[in-house]
């Protein structure tokens, strides 16, 4: 479960990216909520500003248009008065009208003189052809009620006009026609983005000092006004939002004047608060630059506890793997640096532990094999030196000398210095000795011939090991009648080590009871040979001594014979482990 647990890790579930998004969006929320309040704070006074301002120019509008009135009044009062139709002749009153035309050429249509119910003079001076009888029976009827008039706007040219009128005596009276371009022209406001409607309360349309020359323009222009003549009708609020297919609008309404006229500011939004539009660009730059700093602080938090989080979980994966050699390395101080202190004491700990225990068993292990190998079975002696006795008795004293040296030297390779190495050339040298022995006590039931390459002779192998199952061999081939025909000889596997091969022509022996026989420590052969080595045992020490890739091999056939593969080392590969410590043979049979 704990390793599952450790490899089992998600994305989302790691520490240090759950750190890395918290540190994010806790950086991320503080910098919006900084920029929220700071543009809520500069905002407002900004807006209000900007709405003065833009306020302003509608007031300057209608001041204008006041102005512009005024002085037109004053000019027809002065042109009214009967004075200066007595002192003058109709050249000089021509010249008159003439100059104050070309003086408020911009705002006048024309300035005309009606007497008697026709016009007499007029500025400019083709202008009285083209007013018709009806429009001055109506000046005449509108002027008389009151002696001044000022007429509905109407159009003149495709111009629109107001005509104002004022009465000089019974007979005559003097008109203005007041073009309404003028009052939206450029010399009112400066700039190209603020533009100028003028409509009635109506909701008639009467000028702009939008420029038409463009068709875009024009189209804008024409979306304009229908969009404010529908605001003039509903005598709206004062600020109103207008889009159009060409832009968002911010548009300004004011009917402060005597005429009751709508006057509209219309400017584009992003020119309509001006300072708003760098105030949001900086918010963004605020928000921009506090997602890189949260990333920037974000990953370096998360590094910062991802990296000592990786090598940790990475060397508790090892152990768990059972590499006790895994260490913890950081350079840091904090309560990392403790828990890696901690881990590597625990497998400094758990190393020494596991090397005494496995040394405790090794030296365990060697006991229990000394103590089997240098165990002499008494019976294998007695028989031995009965079966010389009688050599003696028969008076073959020369054999029975070959058998002692035989059995004296048999003796001291089995018990002095038990758990050597030897090599096949020292093995192959006792099993002579052995097979002598055993052939004067059991007699020719057995055949023995050796065929081991000379380069093999020099192979490291356990004391014994040979000799041990050659006796195994032997003491199952006496249930079989016949002679047993036991072959030694040796060969290269297929993994390039050696491989010495026991075979014999006995019964052999069935797989459940081989299985027995490599199961248990002690061997449960009737026969009492040389020592009480089985199977197993030879197994595990060639194990133990070379590693896990060498050991017996055994091929059975019932009634076919046993054949029994050792498999060992080359002397060059032993040589190797030797020269590394000869212990990497025993991390193997460890099964680290």
């Amino acid at each position: 479960m704990i390793r599952r647990r450790l490899t089992g890790t998600s994305f989302l579930s790691s520490v240090s990216t759950k750190l890395f998004i918290l540190t994010f969006l806790s950086v991320v929320v503080v910098f919006v909520v900084i920029a929220f309040f700071g543009y809520q704070r500069l905002f407002a006074p900004i807006r209000q500003n900007n709405e003065k301002q833009l306020q302003s120019s509608v007031v300057q509008i209608e001041n204008y248009i006041k102005t512009v009135m005024n002085s037109l009044q004053s000019q027809l009062i002065f042109l009214a008065n009967p004075v200066l139709y007595d002192n003058m002749d109709e050249d000089g009153f021509s010249q008159l009208i003439d100059n104050i035309m070309t003086f408020h050429q911009d705002q006048l249509q024309s300035i005309y003189l009606i007497e008697n119910g026709k016009v007499r003079i007029s500025s400019p001076y083709g202008y009285q052809f083209y007013i018709a009888p009806e429009i001055i029976t109506e000046i005449m009827a509108q002027t008389s009620k009151t002696g001044f008039w000022w007429s509905q706007p109407h159009a003149v040219s495709q111009r629109s006009v107001i005509t104002v009128s004022k009465q000089v005596d019974s007979k005559r009276l003097i008109v203005l026609d007041l073009n309404l371009d003028a009052l939206t022209g450029p010399q009112i406001i400066q700039g190209e983005q603020q533009r100028i409607y003028l409509f009635t309360s109506q909701g008639d349309y009467l000028s702009t000092n939008t420029y038409l020359a463009y068709p875009n323009s024009y189209k804008d222009h024409l979306e304009m006004k229908d969009a404010l003549q529908a605001l003039a009708r509903k005598s709206g609020t004062s600020y109103n939002n207008v889009h159009t297919s060409f832009g968002d609008y911010t548009v300004l309404s004011s009917n402060q004047n005597r005429w009751d006229w709508v006057v509209f500011s219309v400017i584009e939004q992003s020119q309509a608060f001006p300072l708003l539009a760098p105030l949001k660009r900086q918010s963004i730059l605020v928000l921009l630059t506090a997602i890189i700093l949260a990333i920037i602080v974000s990953v370096w938090i998360a590094n910062y506890i991802h990296k000592p989080v990786t090598v940790i979980t990475r060397q508790f994966k090892a152990a768990a793997r059972g590499e006790l050699e895994a260490r913890i390395k950081l350079r840091r101080n904090d309560e990392f640096t403790f828990i890696a202190d901690g881990f590597n004491r625990m497998m400094g700990n758990i190393q020494s532990l596991f090397d005494d225990l496995r040394a405790s068993e090794e030296k365990k292990r060697h006991h229990e094999l000394k103590v089997l190998q240098s165990q002499i079975h008494p019976h294998f002696l007695n028989n031995t030196l009965n079966a010389i006795y009688c050599l003696g008795e028969a008076g073959y004293s020369g054999q029975m000398g070959e058998m002692l040296r035989s059995l004296m030297g048999l003796l001291q390779y089995s018990t002095d210095k038990v758990g050597d190495i030897v090599t096949v050339e020292d093995e192959l040298l006792q099993l002579e000795n052995y097979v002598q022995l055993m052939n004067l006590r059991y007699g020719d039931v057995f055949e023995m011939d050796i065929a081991i390459p000379e380069n093999f002779y020099s192979t490291p192998i356990p004391k014994l090991t040979i000799i041990t199952l050659v006796e195994n061999s032997i003491f199952y081939g006496l249930s079989k009648k016949g002679v047993n025909h036991i072959i030694v000889s040796g060969k290269w596997s297929e993994t390039d080590c050696v491989a010495l091969e026991v075979s014999d022509t006995g019964p052999g022996i069935d797989q459940a009871k081989l299985a027995v026989m490599m199961a248990e420590t002690e061997t449960l052969n009737p026969h009492k040979g040389l020592n009480n080595l089985g199977l197993r045992n030879v197994h595990e020490r060639l194990r133990m001594t070379f590693g896990l890739a060498y050991g017996l091999q055994f091929h059975n056939e019932p009634e076919e014979g046993l054949s029994i593969t050792i498999h060992l080392p080359s002397e060059e590969v032993w040589k190797n482990q030797i020269c590394q410590g000869g212990m990497s043979h025993v991390k193997a049979a460890d099964g680290r």
